[in-house]
């Protein structure tokens, strides 16, 4: 069915281990979550926030951002903590979409590689929320479902043949994945759990 459209492991910042623990008492109900934005959702606000859409992007190697890249010193205990370090800059992201989901939270869900055959685990994660957030969010949809037309869109996510095309949007750290299992197929730590998100344009390299 088709839809149209050993590294060693990472010793985290001391704020993060504790917003690891913050976060699974929450999943095991021993603390409500906050609302964060209009949705219950971690970080929601900024991952839905266009505040940032109107500077100039700064160009990145999706390697480098993989291979380099670690977490930020972000408040524990904070759901919607606000965005700090690399997560206030926007940056463009040139990579070959190998898989596309449509989530439960409405975003559409991007992994990116360097090579068009790479391992997936090397991937980073583009998100685009609902166009209800932002007409830039439908521009950036339509311009990826464009891209993707001669492409099949398996049911499962994977994107055959891949597709290079280059992302605009703001950098953002998933802390929520340090607990919550796999970050989509991308695993590569630290830099895994780097995403553009929002992201703000889709466009041709």
């Amino acid at each position: 069915m088709t839809r149209t459209l050993s590294r060693p492991r990472p010793t985290w910042p001391a704020t993060w281990v504790a917003l690891a623990g913050t976060v699974a008492s929450t999943a095991l109900g021993q603390a409500p979550l906050t609302k964060c934005g209009d949705a219950y959702h971690y970080r929601w606000a900024q991952k839905t926030d266009t505040s940032l859409a109107s500077k100039q992007p700064t160009a990145v190697e999706l390697q480098q951002i993989v291979d380099t890249w670690t977490a930020p010193q972000l408040p524990a205990d904070d759901w919607c903590a606000a965005r700090q370090g690399n997560e206030l800059q926007v940056y463009s992201v040139t990579g070959w979409v190998r898989v596309l989901r449509h989530e439960t939270d409405l975003d559409w869900h991007i992994e990116l590689t360097a090579t068009s055959t790479g391992p997936i685990t090397q991937c980073m994660i583009a998100e685009i929320p609902a166009t209800k957030y932002s007409a830039l969010f439908a521009s950036a949809r339509t311009s990826l479902t464009d891209a993707l037309q001669h492409a099949a869109v398996d049911s499962s996510g994977p994107v055959r043949p891949p597709v290079r095309l280059r992302f605009v949007g703001a950098a953002f750290f998933d802390g929520w994945h340090l607990t919550h299992g796999r970050h989509g197929d991308c695993n590569q730590q630290p830099g895994g759990l780097w995403e553009l998100h929002p992201v703000f344009r889709v466009e041709q390299p």
